[in-house]
């Protein structure tokens, strides 16, 4: 990863480290569409979306990509108002990582 990438999941663990929030209360209140709570969740685990994506990429696609997807699957799970952020994230990672294979195979 470059330098800029590095950076980032650096930062990604201290808001991890740093986040003293309710998630129920957060999570009932992204859920209603509130857009600070949605933030707050999703920085609140970025490290751990950034690292599973990381861990479970497919071989095409490169860090700073799945990264970046894992982000996306991240804020879905915040979205939906799920509880269960943690528990879901690596399931649901893994999930669009098989379909993004699939697509590029052509199926």
């Amino acid at each position: 990863m470059d330098q800029p990438a590095l950076q980032f999941v650096m930062e990604t663990v201290v808001d991890a480290v740093n986040f003293d929030g309710d998630v129920t209360a957060l999570a009932s209140r992204a859920q209603e569409g509130d857009q600070g709570a949605v933030s707050e969740l999703t920085r609140a685990f970025a490290a751990l979306a950034v690292l599973t994506g990381i861990r479970l990429r497919p071989a095409r696609l490169s860090k700073e990509d799945a990264a970046q997807e894992a982000i996306l699957v991240l804020m879905g799970i915040v979205k939906r108002g799920t509880k269960r952020i943690a528990a879901e994230l690596p399931g649901a990672i893994e999930a669009r990582f098989d379909a993004l294979e699939k697509r590029s195979d052509g199926s």
